[in-house]
């Protein structure tokens, strides 16, 4: 291949080529050794041949794992950078979304990774990587006073401006708080140009960037995930066919480095040759897909809907222009449509919020390390869903689970239980809140348990995933359903008398999930009350919910204001989702004269007259247990969802779905009273 020629200012066009390598903390060693071995590998190699500069981000995890797993990698990447032709980029280390975080966490890991790269290759980083391209306005002020020149983000984030084409091809300066930053637009369009389409495609498109009057050459970012460029799909196999088998790659590379008109360059050096001449405040944005795809899911068929119109209003110039502003909505909405996603930020808000209360009492060393589990948790693959699995990922929620909750070991290490009041979920209402060192309990503002954290073992238990309807679903799916409401551990709902647990499961028959209100706080416990208005008739309920011994205790109690009586199912929906998969547990039910009979975590069931559950995690190292008074059925069944990812639509393990089902009579003006203990503890995995 053609080495690339000496820089000069002649060149028309200057091309930073960057690609972008990640694999999350959390993810599977194998799932590593794959991607560097069909990805990042024959990448940097075909890169190293062509002669050319170039840029990489590579996420701080995965820059761990090179150190450990592939040295002889990481020293080629030293070689490539001390010769000048390879920039690396910092960012957040975890590849976080950087605009979730509180300011003190942005900085630490934007520091770090800068550090970290410094202590590899003795180069500091200019330049910053965000994760999926998510910016707010402060960040420009943060990454300045981190250290960094200069960002990339998409051209659609220009695109709000009213800008298109060629006025992009440059260098932008924008500010905040009196800091400055260079900003470089990611040219879209090439990006769905390769791999998939001949070299010349792309050459043909940058020659295009040539044409019209200008002062100063233009500047144009070709930009990728390195993982786009050898593990996705393809018409044969893979794109590692694509690219490495049948060349596409070195082709690429050779058209580049072969063209006389452009220049492949390192980002710092065309900062530094074409620096910003025009000034911009970009809105809140990150690339357009995550904008539509945060949207709900109705909101979002009405978009897309609307962008194909106008884009196949081909006689309407005005109108194929104006679909350059739709959007969709603020990032941050995806923690609002997957609850599972929110509940697992505001877990990590409030470690931090206590990490940083306790600072000044624990070891320094000790506290890098607690700060680093915080940081961990933060990696940014599961807090929102698109072309891959993203938040319905299990195993990747419990990492962070696991990440939070060896925090809060260290924060709550006596016994004595504690209950607190606090705006938990961020809605002005106070949430209870309680810890002892071996668990924390969160109810959510109407009494059902928001979520519950082991602490020893770490874990996650009650991270049930609220299942919504999504735009790939098919209209009928055997076995799926979408839940009426958010999910919660020891929810509780009504039913009509008689009612069957199948109809439950598939979503024919709806509950009426009642909220509670919390009216008064006893000694390290919570109660909440409502009166509902059930068919007609008054229905009194009172739960409480204190900590006991390795474990927490739930009651109710029942009262008929009206003058007729009550019949009813009552049920307590209180499936657990530990870290496991259904193949590494064992369940068993507990039947009222003490024996126990084995239950399926893979299909469902219905057992009458038991007492309590018990099940064993093999894999942790945990085993969770219920005892109810008195006796119901137990209706099981696994929690599974239906998600889109690179391969196409698949079907996903996310937990158990238990459901005690009391069949209640209440004749007017008595009362009943139901009680459950759920504990937890380690296991010998038997």
């Amino acid at each position: 291949m053609t080495e690339q020629r000496p820089g000069n200012e002649r060149a028309e066009v200057l091309v930073p080529v960057i690609f972008h390598l990640h694999q999350p903390v959390g993810n599977f060693p194998g799932t590593f050794e794959h991607a560097f071995k069909r990805s990042y590998e024959p990448l940097v190699r075909e890169l190293a041949a062509s002669g050319m500069e170039f840029n990489l981000h590579i996420s701080g995890a995965l820059l761990d794992w090179l150190v450990e797993e592939r040295p002889d990698f990481v020293e080629q990447l030293g070689e490539l950078i001390s010769e000048g032709r390879l920039e690396l980029l910092g960012g957040g280390y975890y590849e976080p979304i950087l605009a979730m975080l509180h300011p003190d966490d942005r900085r630490r890991q934007l520091e770090r990774l800068a550090e970290r790269i410094e202590e590899l290759f003795e180069v500091r980083p200019t330049g910053a990587w965000l994760a999926e391209r998510v910016w707010e306005p402060r960040l420009a002020a943060e990454l300045a006073v981190a250290g960094y020149r200069f960002t990339l983000l998409d051209d659609r984030h220009f695109a709000d401006l009213g800008w298109s084409g060629r006025e992009l091809y440059s260098v932008f300066a924008t500010g905040d708080g009196g800091e400055s930053l260079a900003v470089f637009p990611i040219d879209e369009p090439i990006r769905y140009l390769i791999p998939w389409k001949p070299p010349a495609a792309t050459l043909d498109y940058l020659s295009g960037a040539r044409d019209g009057g200008s002062d100063r050459p233009p500047v144009v970012v070709i930009m990728s995930d390195a993982e786009k460029m050898g593990l996705w799909p393809a018409k044969r196999g893979t794109t590692y066919t694509l690219c490495y088998t049948e060349g596409w790659m070195e082709r690429f590379l050779g058209a580049l480095a072969d063209t006389p008109w452009l220049r492949c360059v390192r980002l710092s050096e065309a900062l530094d040759r074409r620096p910003p001449r025009r000034l911009v405040y970009l809105p809140t944005a990150s690339y357009d897909k995550m904008g539509v795809w945060a949207l709900p899911t109705p909101a979002r068929g009405r978009l897309e809907k609307l962008e194909k119109r106008l884009d196949s209003a081909q006689a309407d110039k005005g109108l194929k222009e104006a679909a350059g502003f739709l959007r969709g909505t603020h990032w941050r909405n995806f923690l609002v449509k997957y609850p599972a996603a929110g509940r697992l930020h505001r877990l990590y808000l409030y470690t931090r919020r206590r990490l940083a209360g306790r600072g000044c009492e624990i070891d320094a060393l000790e506290l890098v390390e607690l700060w680093d589990e915080v940081d961990r948790a933060m990696v940014n693959d599961h807090f929102w869903h698109g072309l891959f699995g993203g938040v319905y990922y299990h195993f990747l929620r419990h990492h962070s689970y696991r990440c939070l909750a060896r925090a809060l070991a260290r924060l709550d290490d006596t016994a004595a239980p504690r209950r607190e009041f606090i705006d938990y979920e961020g809605l002005l209402t106070e949430n209870a809140v309680f810890n002892d060192h071996r668990q924390l309990l969160v109810l959510d503002t109407v009494g059902a348990v928001l979520d519950w954290v082991s602490k020893i073992p770490p874990a996650g238990l009650a991270g049930g995933f609220t299942r919504i309807a999504e735009p790939y679903h098919p209209s009928k799916t055997p076995g799926f359903t979408v839940d009426p409401r958010r999910r919660g551990f020891a929810r509780l709902g009504l039913l009509p008398a008689g009612s069957s647990a199948r109809g439950f499961f598939t979503g024919e028959l709806r509950p009426v999930y009642p909220d509670l209100e919390g009216v008064e706080s006893p000694e390290r416990a919570a109660v909440h009350r409502a009166v509902i208005d059930h068919r007609g008739a008054e229905l009194e309920l009172e739960q409480l919910v204190r900590l006991v011994r390795g474990g927490w205790r739930w009651e109710l109690k029942l009262l008929n204001r009206s003058d007729k009586v009550q019949r009813f199912d009552l049920l307590l929906d209180a499936g657990p989702s530990p870290p496991a998969g259904p193949e590494q547990l064992g369940l068993t039910g507990r039947i009222a004269d003490g024996s126990e009979l084995e239950l399926s975590t893979t299909a469902r069931g219905v057992k009458k007259g038991l007492d309590g559950w018990r099940l064993v995690d093999s894999h942790l190292g945990l085993e969770l247990g219920c005892r109810i008074e008195p006796a119901a059925r137990l209706w099981s069944a696994p929690l599974r969802t239906l998600e889109g990812t690179e391969a196409g639509v698949r079907r996903s393990w996310q937990g158990l779905q238990l459901c005690w089902a009391w069949r209640i009579e209440l004749p007017p003006a008595e009362r009943c009273r139901l009680r459950a203990e759920f504990t937890h503890a380690p296991s010998d995995g038997r």
